[in-house]
């Protein structure tokens, strides 16, 4: 896990079910190994499509099916419960709750990317693309 730490610059965009630009993301990803190194901290401050999110993550420990537990905390009453797997090097695959996103390291440790995307009872369509830019 130790490529994601870090601060990231994030871009991106929000798309309809059939591709069409809704929205763009911008902000701020920040992931920080807590003490013991057993648990990862990341706050997100974006603005997507001029509505700010501020969210807190929790990844560790280890999730029944294989790989890390994430908890999310937002704006919602209770906090969302995802996995996070290893699948490569340098691809990450997090899902739960009918979404998924592919974490991309192929550029190296300055640059990575994430497709997120949405089971609609047939296929997994994609809503939303984001760039992480390294910058601390």
């Amino acid at each position: 896990m130790d490529p994601i730490l870090g601060r990231w610059r994030t871009s991106g965009t929000v798309v309809d079910r059939h591709g069409n630009l809704e929205s763009e993301i911008a902000g701020t990803d920040s992931y920080t190994s807590l003490a013991g190194g057993q648990w990862i901290a990341h706050d997100v401050d974006v603005t997507i499509g001029g509505h700010r999110t501020l969210a807190h993550e929790l990844i560790g420990g280890a999730h029944p099916d294989g790989g890390w537990r994430m908890y999310a905390f937002d704006e919602a009453s209770e906090p969302g419960l995802m996995r996070l797997s290893s699948h490569d090097d340098d691809l990450l695959l997090l899902e739960g709750n009918g979404i998924r996103s592919w974490f991309h390291f192929r550029a190296g440790t300055r640059h990575m990317t994430t497709r997120w995307e949405r089971f609609d009872g047939d296929t997994w369509r994609t809503w939303m693309s984001m760039r992480f830019d390294r910058i601390g």
